[in-house]
This record gives C-alpha cells, sequence and structure tokens, in this order.
C-alpha cells in the first residue's frame, strides 16, 4: 500500500507538475518504491518522455517540424522532473523486471537525447541486456529500424533519432553481436 507522499509523487510526475513533485521530494520522501501498477517513479518519468516524442513526431508527420526552441520548450518540464528525482537519490541503474527495460531505454526510445544524456551522466550501464538479450543500442535500432545499428541508413532518420543512438554508441554501447563475440 503506498503512502499519501507516494501517491502524491506519482500523481505530480503523470500531471507534469514538477511544482508538486520537488515539494513532495523535498519532504524527504525516498523515490525509490514502487507502485504495483505503474512501476518506480523514475521509471514513469522516462516513459512519460513518450507525451514529448509523439508530439515531435506528430509535428514531423505534418510537415510542421518543431523549431529546436518547441522542442525545448516541451521537453522541460520532462528534464526538470527527471533532475529532481536523480538528485533525490532515484536508482536511475535499475532494469524493470516485469517490462525488462529500464530508464535508459526509455528516454533513447522516445529519441530523447538531453534525458539519454543526463542518464550516461549517471553512468548507467548502456550494454544491459532486455529480456531478449539485445542491448539497448541493439534493441532501440531494433525499434525505430528493424535492424542492428549497423545497418541503419541513415538518410531515413530523424534528426532525433540519429542524435540519440550515436550518443549511445559514443558511450561506449555496444551491439549484442559485439558483446557476444567479444
Amino acid at each position: 500500500m503506498l503512502t499519501t507522499s507516494q501517491h502524491a509523487l506519482i500523481d505530480a510526475i503523470e500531471q507534469l507538475d514538477f511544482a508538486q513533485v520537488k515539494a513532495v521530494l523535498e519532504q524527504g520522501l525516498d523515490p525509490n518504491f514502487t507502485d504495483p501498477e505503474k512501476g518506480m517513479p523514475i521509471s514513469i518519468a522516462c516513459d512519460g518522455l513518450f507525451q514529448w516524442w509523439e508530439i515531435v513526431c506528430d509535428a514531423y508527420e505534418a510537415g510542421q517540424t518543431l523549431t529546436e526552441q518547441e522542442k525545448q520548450q516541451a521537453l522541460q518540464v520532462h528534464l526538470d522532473i527527471l533532475d529532481a528525482l536523480i538528485q533525490a537519490k532515484a536508482n536511475v541503474h535499475l532494469w524493470d523486471a516485469e517490462e525488462f527495460y529500464g530508464p535508459l531505454w526509455d528516454a533513447a526510445s522516445a529519441a530523447c537525447v538531453p534525458a539519454v544524456q543526463r542518464l550516461l551522466d549517471e553512468k548507467v550501464n548502456p550494454n544491459t541486456l532486455d529480456d531478449e538479450d539485445l542491448t539497448v543500442l541493439s534493441s532501440i535500432s531494433q525499434l525505430f529500424f528493424e535492424c542492428d545499428y549497423d545497418e541503419i541508413d541513415w538518410s531515413e532518420t530523424l534528426p532525433e533519432q540519429k542524435q540519440t543512438l550515436q550518443l549511445l554508441r559514443e558511450h561506449g554501447a555496444k551491439m549484442t553481436k559485439e558483446l557476444t563475440n567479444a
């Protein structure tokens, strides 16, 4: 059973209410708890990045690409919440036991370069394997392009996708076949 403060934190994350997230965390709430239906707060926050990615993708599809400023403006509350959870010592290294994904995978699958960078700055391992024994780099490449990283036709990628995958690579992310052949 979750406490009132735990419920308040999850509600604030889902509603993108940064002021409330900050207020609850400043009361000393440990963000390393699990909502039986939704998971841990860090996972909920990183899952929420899909809201931003959908806005970006919808704009591309409509031929009305957002400016960098518009993208950043829409993303900022997500980044603020992520940063507040990290500062409150949320476990960014977890790997969701039910879905077999972690915060880095969630951020990368939303092509959210700033969130991926923030998690990599926290030394999250980019070579953790998912339930199909794929690394984050291989899994995200498959998700975006249905092929592995070394087979991507970069002319077919959105800038955020390319930047995300290249950022992972720059931080030591390997394709699954590179780990198994090492």
